[in-house]
């Protein structure tokens, strides 16, 4: 048996990371992976961050219309609106390329591939748009997989030989 280079506990002899602290074992450098209520606190914040954003928009638009009144103001709120989403999205594109999400990123959380480099952006959109959808399939046993995996890996980590850190 190895120890841990973080917590000094002893680590069953192949296992990438500490059972007790959940850290690297090869490389400490990379973090400790993130625990299921975390990765679920991002799941959330990921649905409702763009729920925000969009009734923001629309807010924010219909205050510049109200206020410049007639049509020129629907206009400008609308213009206004739309550009607040490119933003959002050019954002959360920035965020998915660099490993990460809005909810992972506000968490201090994010994807790193086996060998520990964070995961790009062929990565993420296989494990976002191909993985989670197979993970969610049956009765999502691919999510409910993260807490009984030693690893804390759902399917879609699986799939792609990711693991989420803190």
């Amino acid at each position: 048996m190895t120890r841990c280079p973080s917590c000094n506990a002893e680590v069953p002899t192949g296992a990438r990371w500490c059972p007790i602290c959940h850290t690297n074992i090869m490389n400490p450098e990379i973090g400790r992976l993130a625990s299921p209520g975390k990765r679920l606190g991002a799941y959330i914040l990921d649905l409702i961050i763009p729920v925000i954003a969009l009734s923001l928009i629309f807010l924010i638009g219909g205050g510049i219309a109200a206020a410049i009144g007639g049509e020129g103001g629907g206009g400008a709120g609308t213009l206004l609106g739309f550009l607040l989403f490119v933003a959002y999205g050019v954002w959360a594109l920035v965020l998915f390329a660099r490993g990460t999400t809005p909810g992972k990123k506000l968490l201090g959380m994010k994807v790193v591939r086996e060998d520990g480099r964070n995961a790009g952006f062929l990565t993420m959109l296989i494990r976002e748009w191909i993985g989670k959808p197979i993970s969610g399939m049956i009765f999502s046993l691919g999510f409910l997989w993260i807490l009984f995996d030693r690893d804390n890996q759902g399917w879609h980590d699986k799939l792609v030989r990711t693991y989420v850190v803190e």
